[in-house]
């Protein structure tokens, strides 16, 4: 559905966008939920008949809040369990009450031109998936409530049918924490079984392949791809680790690494092996070559380069240094693409998986000190299977 705008009698100026909150922008209020929402910040989704952050992250929680689902793990909250709320009160059950939330994930989303798959981690492609499930079966139980209304105001009877468990895909389960007897449909409803896959939204057909442990099921194509762009090769629905694949990284590239006399800031106090050693330097160097299959544009060239990186020598700083090695054999360190500093197509560039890449000047100059990013590192490197 396209978006409408109305332009209201105030100025354009001063005007907040409701989802990211920037000032001065160029958009009156979307006709059909009268949010303020800027342009940058429109959601470019057809599937969904909204396109406004705020009303997917609105309707989302209702959603949740009616079905009792966990906002984390997405299966039903049991009426025997002791769920406890996130900072922006969304449920979550027993067993995950110390994990943030996916409903507070999306809320970081500050710009919906990043909702562009490419742009995305695997991460963020699950949390965009998840939400916009939520939103659709939200969006589906609200147009059965007005025909339900419209029937009854014409004094027929609404044709109520009780849904049993195989009246929905799996994946769906898993995502709308589905409870057979609360869950209703009208004779206009189709039913979940349709056969779309998770991942484009679009209709198996006869080119799907099903996972043999979880039993979900995506295009062949979909599924390929989506295993060789994440590394770690998870059910988009339900998570299950089946390996990890080769990733777009260049294959003629060298990873070597030394110890070298200089204290990151941060961890001048920190009792070393070697106080003469306290740091370790990573080269990265890859020589020009052709991109492959899995990068952007197969048969092209690419120009070669060389990166350092730096990790403390302390136990933490040396774990992170063996996991790294496995994702560079792997291929998963970088890709090919463009780069975001000087905007140079087909080069050779970071795949998700963040290095400091300075000893000083802090995060902002891709250095140190920063308390906090070893452990998200090692998180980047789970994602992708390295634990």
């Amino acid at each position: 559905m396209n978006n409408q705008y109305s332009d209201s009698s105030s100025s354009s100026l001063n005007r907040k966008c409701l989802w990211c909150s920037q000032t001065n922008i160029d958009r009156g209020k979307l006709i059909n939920c009268g949010h303020i929402i800027c342009n940058t910040c429109i959601l470019n989704d057809k599937i969904c008949h909204s396109t406004c952050p705020f009303c997917w992250y609105k309707h989302a929680e209702q959603f949740i809040r009616d079905n009792k689902i966990c906002s984390v793990c997405c299966s039903a909250i049991n009426s025997n369990d002791h769920p406890s709320l996130c900072p922006n009160h969304h449920n979550r059950c027993s067993q995950c009450f110390s994990q943030g939330c996916i409903l507070c994930q999306f809320r970081k989303f500050n710009s919906a031109n990043r909702n562009l798959l490419n742009d995305l981690s695997s991460k963020e492609q699950r949390t965009l998936y998840t939400c916009r499930t939520w939103v659709m079966k939200f969006e589906e139980i609200q147009k059965s409530k007005i025909n339900n209304i419209a029937m009854i105001q014409s004094n027929e009877k609404p044709d109520v049918i009780e849904l049993s468990e195989s009246d929905f895909d799996p994946e769906q389960q898993s995502l709308i924490g589905v409870k057979p007897s609360k869950v209703k449909k009208t004779n206009n409803s189709k039913p979940e079984e349709s056969g779309d896959c998770m991942i484009c939204l679009e209709p198996l057909g006869s080119h799907y392949r099903k996972l043999h442990v979880c039993g979900h099921s995506f295009h062949k194509v979909c599924i390929d791809q989506w295993f060789q762009s994440n590394g770690i090769q998870s059910c988009p629905s339900c998570g299950y680790v089946y390996g990890i694949s080769q990733g777009p990284q260049p294959p003629n590239g060298h990873m070597t690494t030394k110890h070298i006399p200089v204290r990151l800031p941060g961890f001048e106090n920190e009792r070393y092996e070697n106080p003469g050693l306290p740091t370790i330097e990573i080269t990265y160097s890859f020589q020009p070559g052709l991109q492959g299959p899995l990068n952007p544009s197969p048969g092209k060239p690419y120009s070669g380069t060389t990166r350092k990186a730096y990790l403390p020598n302390i136990k933490e700083g040396r774990d992170i240094l063996d996991l790294l090695k496995k994702a560079f054999r792997d291929q998963h360190i970088f890709t090919i693409g463009r780069s975001t500093t000087t905007g140079q197509e087909n080069v050779i560039t970071w795949n998700d998986i963040h290095h400091k890449t300075s000893i000083s000047g802090g995060p902002d100059r891709f250095g140190y000190p920063d308390p906090t990013y070893l452990n998200r590192v090692r998180q980047e490197l789970a994602d992708k299977g390295y634990k």
